[in-house]
């Protein structure tokens, strides 16, 4: 405990100046010393201090334990995934600030709290507490200093900044001694999702497969379900869908009996990925129709369930226009410009061919490269590919193939 840090909670919250404190037991100028942590009285000292406050010494020493106790519950939570317990903690732990403020858990306070409001995607608490984490840096430890950086870059992740995110993971490799050793897998995962989403599969399979061993050894279940869907992405993305089928399927059935709704939704999401890519259409709409049905309407997730579901080759023109519609009519917010685009590029589909590929190349292409979309600027340019290669003009599909090589595989 910071002990001189609690004498001056406890006297400011009594409403006694340091002279009155002080009277009859120190000097102003010991006091000061004492409640700015550079001198450590005699226990004699201390004891008159907070029985002149009415702080009995013992139950102070009960409360910090408590603290400290409560702080590793909200800790494990993050790290287990118990967002719900967390949550709870987190009101709790709030309750005490001022309290905890005066003590040497302050730091992990401030650096979980700033965890936790990334978990919440609350975007304008996570800014301010980037901002305060940044004022308290110059009293890091090592660890310390290694978690902000971590959680800077899924802070850039939350803001959909992944090259920013993935710089600031690979800048930890310089300092990996000094991970936190529960940490390890958290590591682990973030490098290869971030990896997943620059199309560096092979190192991001090292690094999810890392990750999936860490969690079998700690018994962390709910997070190897986590790492595993990694997994299966990663071998869907290479091709291997035998391999990705299989553990979709176990996902799926250990997602549902764990109650993880939300990676429940992900699994099938991503399970129908890998049906698109096996033309199983009737399969895959099936699943999207059931995910339509069972999330929240004005989410992200439901936008992106819109627009897997126009990819899977519509039965009928009517389907597929009421679903542009319901994809335009959600999408009217300025931060939705990349479902606008989905929606213009699919009505254009479905009426006219030449303004589609004209849509393509000035609008759709130059979005997607500048916002860092990988996987959705390569798939407009195979399209483009394809259709310059029919019309025999060589340049221009010279032009998107090698955008297509130079961004794929393990190009760094």
């Amino acid at each position: 405990m910071n002990i001189g840090s609690v004498i001056k909670y406890y006297r400011t919250k009594n409403n006694l100046t340091q002279s009155q404190l002080a009277d009859g037991i120190c000097s102003i100028s010991h006091l000061s010393k004492i409640e700015s942590n550079t001198y450590t009285p005699h226990e004699s000292t201390i004891q008159a201090l907070l029985v002149k406050m009415g702080v009995q010494w013992e139950k102070e020493v009960n409360r910090y334990k408590r603290m400290e106790r409560q702080l590793g519950e909200f800790i494990d939570c993050s790290l287990h995934y118990d967002l719900a317990t967390m949550e709870r903690q987190y009101s709790q732990l709030e309750q005490e600030n001022d309290y905890i403020q005066s003590t040497d858990l302050v730091n992990q306070y401030e650096l979980y709290k700033f965890r936790y409001y990334i978990y919440q995607n609350d975007q304008a608490k996570a800014e301010r507490q980037k901002q305060l984490l940044e004022r308290l840096e110059g009293s890091f430890t090592a660890p310390e200093k290694w978690l902000h950086q971590f959680f800077q870059s899924l802070y850039y992740t939350m803001l959909n900044k992944t090259e920013e995110s993935l710089r600031y993971l690979d800048d930890l490799d310089k300092g990996i001694q000094s991970i936190p050793q529960k940490f390890e897998g958290e590591y682990y995962y973030q490098k290869a999702r971030l990896l997943i989403l620059h199309d560096r599969f092979e190192v991001s399979a090292h690094y999810a497969e890392r990750a999936v061993q860490y969690y079998q050894l700690h018994h962390n279940y709910i997070r190897l379900l986590h790492a595993q869907l990694l997994l299966a992405i990663n071998y869907t993305r290479r091709n291997l869908l035998a391999q990705a089928g299989g553990i979709y399927e176990v996902l799926k059935r250990n997602a549902h009996l764990t109650g993880q709704k939300d990676l429940y939704n992900q699994t099938v999401y991503n399970f129908v990925e890998l049906l698109k890519q096996k033309e199983e259409y009737q399969q895959a709409r099936e699943l999207l129709y059931e995910l339509k049905e069972n999330i929240p309407r004005h989410s992200y997730f439901y936008k992106a369930v819109l627009v897997s579901l126009l990819e899977t080759r519509l039965e009928s023109l009517t389907d597929a226009m009421s679903l542009i519609k319901e994809l335009r009519e959600l999408a009217a917010e300025p931060k939705d410009e990349y479902f606008r685009i989905y929606a213009n590029y699919f009505e254009k589909r479905s009426f006219s061919q030449e303004d589609l590929w004209t849509y393509c190349e000035e609008k759709m292409f130059p979005f997607f490269r500048k916002n860092g979309y990988i996987k959705e600027g390569k798939k407009v340019a195979a399209e483009l590919i394809d259709y310059y290669q029919r019309n025999k003009e060589w340049e221009k599909a010279h032009f998107y193939r090698t955008y297509n090589e130079r961004n794929g595989g393990e190009y760094l």
